[in-house]
């Protein structure tokens, strides 16, 4: 599974956001799958900074290729 989005990290991150949404129901149930807290998953979907962990979220999402056009 690949996110295709237009040009903008933020619509990705969005993206992402619903990813997760769906998936597990809520940013404190991904953060127990992925062994973090909510508030190190929330850091990281509004502010990208751990790039180790984000590729972490994206394998938990099933989410191998990100494209942006």
């Amino acid at each position: 599974m690949y996110l295709n989005n237009s040009c903008s990290s933020t619509k990705v991150m969005e993206e992402i956001k619903e990813r997760i949404k769906d998936k597990f129901h809520s940013q404190a149930k991904f953060g127990n799958a992925l062994g973090a807290s909510r508030k190190t998953v929330n850091r990281i979907l509004n502010h990208g900074t751990d790039i180790d962990t984000f590729f972490r979220m994206c394998k938990l999402l099933d989410i191998t290729e990100i494209r942006i056009d």
